[in-house]
């Protein structure tokens, strides 16, 4: 019996070895939420840039329908003043395609207008009011600074009909000319609206002094974010005017965000901007989840550990008890298994005996209810052996037997060999002896009756039986058909032993 450990050393070991792997555990478990951390974040990234891209290139294609407009109209007005065409025929061009443009773009843009040779003309027939001078209008003044290229104006108070609008414009081959038509913003504005439908992030359209274009929330559109009194978007720009990356996080109000820009219209922004406190805070719950579970482990082991102290006396007279009750089993289960190979082992041949055969028998039949299989059964007799018992005595007829059941294994040496009786012997063949049993069947009785031919042996050397086989069927369920079968051809086999031998006398 092993020495028992003291109780306060072995608690104390328990406690620190749980401890540790629950710490383990906690360190596992915050490097993993350190990576999914870092991993959410770049997924929200990565969307927030795709949502970016996308909006930046819906505005931009929208946009470049009214930029290819206008250069092929500033290429047609730049041919007719080299040829110094008369005010009345450029009127009218700039009439005739304001009709088509509008047809074109939906009706998003009413027409073409423009200062040419020093005089502005409108192809929508708008006059404007005494004291307009289209030369201080944006339209004009943005083109003239961007000779070369079509200018994307900012946005203004249309003075016609007093909506929103975006102007583009291109300064004509004399320098001085300016072509220019509107486009509605209510498009941009609904470009917004659907990419942010599709995700959980707000699409934000700036101009060049931060003024919200287009915006997901439509309250927001007009407001000055550059000015210091608009919230988030004043903090969103104050962060992106002071780095040079096109995504930054940004803390606001106990919420994180996650911006992503790009730039559209050459000096316009686009931003996407998604709010991923709610997917960060998951992630904090379960993390504080876990280290809650981690420590309330500690705490039951603790407690398990203090109740257990009360009982180790009884346990461990228990584990005594039950080594005891264990070995005293042991020591019977040896005894009953030496009980039980006297009683399935022949004492006189060694082989099985008719307890083994019946428990064979048994298991067999269970085994081919079940999975079918081919065998045959060999009933064996030893002939004359109630001649040798009388004439020499049963020393002999012990000695007589021994040696028919020694040839009979040496036959069926791969087979089971069983005495069912006195001088009865049964032999079941499987697999390759029950292929090869009409040869096996064949060599049993060549053996036996060249033992039987000696004459100059004892008696009792000369061994004789009368054998029968029969085969199994298809539709056995037992080997009790087959077992009567090899029977009865066997006392057949015995009859014409009787009658071509006689006996020993």
């Amino acid at each position: 019996m092993k020495p028992h450990r003291k109780t306060g050393s072995y608690y104390v070991q328990t406690m620190l070895f749980t401890s540790f792997i629950v710490l383990l555990f906690i360190g596992v478990i915050l490097i993993y939420y350190a990576r999914l951390l870092t991993e959410t974040r770049e997924r929200i990234v990565k969307i927030s840039e795709l949502n970016a891209e996308s909006s930046a290139e819906q505005i931009d294609k929208y946009l470049s329908t009214g930029v290819d407009i206008l250069r092929l109209a500033g290429y047609s007005l730049d041919n007719m003043i080299r040829d110094d065409r008369s005010r009345q025929e450029i009127r009218d061009y700039l009439v005739n395609q304001s009709f088509a443009i509008m047809n074109i773009t939906s009706k998003n843009c009413d027409g073409l207008y423009g200062y040419i040779n020093g005089q502005y003309l409108d192809g929508t027939d708008w006059v404007p009011e005494e004291g307009y001078e289209a030369t201080e209008r944006p339209w004009y003044v943005d083109a003239r600074a961007s000779i070369g290229r079509v200018a994307i104006v900012d946005p203004y108070i249309d003075a016609e009909t007093g909506t929103v609008m975006i102007s583009l414009g291109k300064t004509l081959c004399d320098g001085k000319s300016v072509v220019a038509m509107d486009f509605s913003i209510q498009r941009l504005q609904e470009i917004a609206e659907e990419l942010a439908a599709q995700g959980d992030c707000k699409v934000v359209l700036l101009d060049r002094r931060y003024h919200v274009i287009a915006h997901s929330d439509k309250e927001e559109v007009g407001k000055d974010y550059f000015s210091g009194s608009a919230g988030l978007g004043t903090a969103i720009v104050d962060k992106m005017r002071s780095t040079n990356e096109n995504f930054f996080s940004l803390d606001y109000e106990g919420s994180e965000y996650i911006v992503y820009t790009t730039t559209v219209a050459d000096d316009w922004f686009c931003l996407s901007v998604t709010d991923a406190t709610p997917a960060f805070d998951h992630l904090k719950n379960s993390l504080f989840l876990i280290i809650a579970a981690a420590i309330l482990i500690i705490g039951v082991q603790l407690f398990i550990l203090i109740r257990s102290e009360k009982n180790t006396r009884i346990t461990k007279q228990l584990e005594e008890d039950l080594t005891q009750a264990e070995n005293d089993l042991y020591e019977r289960e040896e005894e009953i298994g030496q009980i039980s190979q006297v009683a399935f082992r022949d004492a006189l041949t060694g082989v099985g005996s008719k307890a083994a055969f019946d428990r064979f028998a048994g298991e067999f039949a269970q085994k081919i209810a079940t999975q079918p299989s081919s065998f045959s059964i060999v009933m064996m007799d030893a002939n004359n052996l109630k001649y040798i018992n009388d004439a020499y005595g049963h020393d002999a007829g012990d000695k007589y037997l021994r040696g028919c059941c020694q040839l009979i294994c040496k036959v069926f040496s791969h087979s089971p060999v069983y005495r069912v009786g006195g001088d009865e012997f049964v032999a079941v063949l499987q697999n390759t002896d029950f292929e090869n049993r009409s040869e096996l069947f064949r060599r049993l009785n060549e053996t036996f009756e060249k033992a039987y031919a000696k004459e100059d042996v004892p008696e009792w050397e000369r061994y004789s039986i009368s054998a029968g086989m029969a085969d199994s069927r298809p539709e056995d369920t037992t080997i009790e058909r087959a077992f009567s079968e090899a029977d009865r051809t066997m006392y057949h086999a015995k009859e014409e032993f009787r009658k071509t031998h006689g006996s020993y006398r």
